[in-house]
């Protein structure tokens, strides 16, 4: 098995064992979610991602035997991933630091627009509502129809 298959499989063992341990929870329904309807979902969803990038990791491995090896594990924008990868854990720390005293929406708001702009370098136009959208989004979600306590900061949302 190649290099870039071990990481989805081990995510796919992880995300096994965390659908095991979520399904111990009391499910409820989906109208009355109980406290194990969240972390199952969540777990089943990470399992079942996981699950693709291993299918597309072994077809990958398997495409790249038949034209004899020449490919190389190396993606050409790899070298440019790996700022990507300490700039997101870096955003991420802070997002935890900043998500009780700015709030939910503040907060979730500047970091997708981190995202979008120094990421994944969208223009400002596009970035700003976009994380905009996104921040008001997922509060209606989880808020306003999963019921969901949010961190309300400063400004009550």
């Amino acid at each position: 098995m190649r290099r870039d298959a071990w990481p989805p499989a081990v995510l796919a063992v992880a995300g096994v064992l965390a659908i095991n341990e979520a399904r111990r929870l009391r499910f409820g329904t989906v109208a009355v979610p109980g406290p194990g309807f969240f972390p199952l979902a969540l777990a089943v969803s990470f399992a079942a991602v996981s699950l693709v990038l291993l299918v597309i990791a072994l077809r990958a491995s398997g495409v790249g035997q038949l034209d004899g090896g020449a490919g190389t594990d190396r993606h050409p924008e790899e070298g440019g991933a790996k700022w990507k990868v300490l700039a997101t854990l870096a955003a991420m720390t802070l997002y935890a630091f900043a998500l009780e005293p700015a709030g939910f929406v503040v907060s979730t708001a500047g970091l997708v627009l981190f995202f979008f702009r120094v990421l994944e370098r969208q223009r400002w136009v596009v970035a700003v509502p976009a994380s905009m959208l996104t921040s008001i989004a997922t509060y209606v979600v989880f808020k306003m129809w999963l019921q969901v306590r949010l961190p309300p900061g400063p400004w009550g949302l």
